[in-house]
């Protein structure tokens, strides 16, 4: 996806190897941006996507690193993947299967001189894509608690905000599962990825959450 962009001027596509120090200047700047993700970047990325290109394995499954490059210049980054600290909360038995169930927007970060024409859109709209294809029910990303900016920048892009420690239900292939921020200064931004499946809020028992389920 291109996003207002003919092709021959702007291209997403994995990173190559050799990519790592670019991808991990711009994934510095997502950390103190409006498009947040908790914590610094880590500088074993960098070696990483030099050595693997843009499918860097992982404990489980791999994380993805998106470029979009304008011309030679590498314009904007994306670096999803499964979350791990999820993953770990469960049974070593059950980690594998789960691995498809969610994506993590980690990093998403446009180089300022490019901000403003729809490069981060695109940069999105692929990585969802690809987590479609690859059977992903869910994308979410943490966005820091009173972020509006970065929160009306999701919903627009078909994303639900959760309240704070407001748990996210779905269906996996073992059965239902949950999800939510970790109570740790974020906001879940959620979206559901399959065709047909939408995310609607309910309350129970005096709570809210948000329920991934077939729209009807």
């Amino acid at each position: 996806m291109t996003d207002g962009f003919s092709s021959s001027i702007m291209s997403i596509a994995l990173a190559a190897p050799g990519d790592g120090h670019a991808a991990v200047a711009l994934g510095a700047l997502a950390v103190d941006s409006l498009l947040t993700a908790p914590g610094a970047v880590p500088p074993a990325l960098a070696e990483a996507i030099d050595a693997y290109g843009g499918q860097v394995p992982l404990p489980y499954g791999q994380g993805r690193c998106l470029i979009a490059r304008i011309g030679d210049t590498v314009a904007g980054m994306v670096y999803v993947t499964p979350p791990i600290r999820w993953i770990e909360d469960h049974p070593p038995a059950q980690r594998a299967g789960l691995v498809r169930s969610l994506v993590e927007i980690e990093l998403l970060a446009v180089a300022e001189s490019h901000r403003g024409r729809g490069i981060a859109t695109a940069l999105l709209a692929t990585a969802e894509e690809t987590a479609r294809d690859a059977g992903s029910h869910l994308a979410f990303a943490k966005v820091r608690i009173g972020a509006f900016g970065t929160m009306r920048w999701y919903r627009k892009r078909g994303y639900t905000i959760a309240a704070q420690a407001e748990p996210v239900v779905f269906r996996t292939r073992s059965g239902f599962e949950s999800c939510d921020d970790g109570s740790d200064g974020y906001q879940l931004a959620v979206k559901a990825l399959q065709p047909g499946v939408v995310l609607r809020r309910r309350l129970e028992r005096g709570s809210s959450m948000l329920v991934a389920e077939r729209d009807v």
